[in-house]
């Protein structure tokens, strides 16, 4: 994780604050990797321990995500009004102690799902605050014009512990048990607590904090004006809704169907997963020449309608190809998911001025997980009226290509580079141009 070759031709103090990037690059390696081990992990302890079925595995996932919507807003203005760096290092601390707490009770012989429940439900709040400093701190350690190779690497880093966390996390549980594999993550948040903690670059002071209700309110509200006021930013939230309430329902179940319809071991089941990450690995370093060839707003629905396609395919692989077809669904999600993603979070940074970021990533991350919340009930509860998981999951990827189909017939398609940018060429002569 160098500082990047051009940095030599910097200002010093610029140079410092890549280093201090890197450092917060390096956190989140460590953190996104223990996190895809635990994301494993832990519906495995459900299934394979706890005897968890469809509605229960709804209800995990649930518990998982239904802090966002619940404590998105609020974090988003308490965090533009305060200094996220000690935040980070706090979450990351509390994060660990709540999953240190999972193979202690398994060895004490205490574990539950009810323990389950509130253990995801308090690390998804604890995340809730750290993804919402996380996203709004990046663009006080680099400049907006390194924002798309900044998200890049941090992408990139994402990409990685897609392909090593499932797998090991899959190597772990048959090795030690599920609940054990968990002591990486609470680790890697330990980890990443110490990394944060040596970044330099002084952030800038902030204004004083609402204290009255009527302002925390008024700080809401404009947040979710800053994110819904630009056609193609309502454009991305409406969409990813739709996406994430389908692909959150089919996810809900999907872990169920891979240990009782198809009977996989957890080590299989990390190798499926990790191949999305080796992809991503590939879609972050496609991001950036994709939506220069088609624009970045195809790029984003390019990536978005892959995914949903990919997703499609996973009740229908079978026979002989199933395991390899069940990989290449992965690789395909990992490299065009990792396109959308990479270009829709830069298009938000660049699109809002730094006294927003903070609420405005809390908008979109209060919209997209709270539908994630309602689509893992449904999943859940799709499964059991059904009782057919291969069903549920071809019913929610026919329904996940409706957010997709509403992107195309946004203005979103019409956005072809990210604010800021230079105006592509139009002519032959002003392409060939050096």
């Amino acid at each position: 994780m160098d500082v990047p070759a051009q940095a030599d031709t910097i200002s010093p103090s610029l140079k410092e604050r890549l280093a201090d990037f890197n450092k917060l690059w390096f956190a989140t390696t460590l953190g996104v990797f223990g996190m895809q081990v635990t994301n494993l992990a832990i519906p495995l302890v459900a299934v394979t321990l706890l005897g968890a079925n469809a509605w229960q595995m709804g209800l995990l996932r649930t518990f998982s995500t239904l802090p966002f919507p619940l404590f998105s807003l609020f974090a988003g203005v308490w965090l533009d009004h305060a200094l996220r760096k000690p935040v980070m290092v706090t979450v990351d601390l509390l994060r660990a102690a709540l999953l240190f707490s999972v193979p202690l009770a398994a060895w004490l012989g205490w574990l539950s799902l009810e323990q389950l429940y509130l253990v995801v439900f308090g690390v998804g709040t604890l995340s809730v605050v750290y993804d919402v400093a996380h996203f709004a701190f990046v663009p006080a350690l680099v400049t907006r014009s390194r924002l798309i190779e900044s998200n890049s690497r941090l992408h990139a880093s994402h990409s990685l512990a897609e392909l090593g966390g499932p797998g090991l996390g899959g190597l772990l549980v048959q090795w030690v048990g599920a609940p054990f594999a968990v002591l990486l993550d609470g680790m890697a948040n330990l980890g990443s607590a110490l990394t944060i903690a040596r970044i330099r670059t002084p952030e800038a002071i902030k204004t004083q904090q609402p204290t009255e209700r009527e302002n925390v309110w008024q700080g809401i509200l404009a947040g979710l004006h800053a994110l819904l006021d630009t056609p193609a930013l309502r454009a991305i939230i409406i969409s990813s809704m739709i996406l994430v309430l389908f692909n959150s329902a089919g996810m809900s179940v999907y872990l169920l169907y891979l240990v009782q319809d198809l009977a996989f071991s957890p080590a299989t089941i990390g190798l499926i997963f990790a191949s999305s990450g080796g992809a991503a690995v590939a879609g972050a370093a496609l991001a950036k020449p994709v939506a220069q060839r088609i624009g970045v707003g195809p790029a984003i629905i390019l990536g978005w309608l892959m995914q949903s396609l990919a997703r499609l395919m996973i009740p229908f692989a079978g026979g002989w190809a199933l395991l390899p077809g069940l990989v290449g669904v992965h690789l395909v999600m990992g490299v065009f998911g990792t396109i959308a993603n990479i270009h829709q979070w830069t298009f938000r940074q660049n699109t809002v001025t730094d006294d927003f970021l903070a609420r405005v990533t809390a908008g979109h991350r209060f919209a997209v997980f709270g539908t994630a919340a309602l689509g893992s009930l449904v999943g859940g509860l799709l499964g059991t009226w059904l009782g057919d998981l291969r069903t549920t999951l071809m019913i929610c990827g026919v329904g996940g290509l409706l957010g997709p189909l509403y992107a195309y017939l946004s203005p979103l398609s019409q956005v072809r580079q990210q604010p800021g940018e230079p105006n592509p060429p139009t002519s032959p002569a002003e392409r060939a141009k050096p």
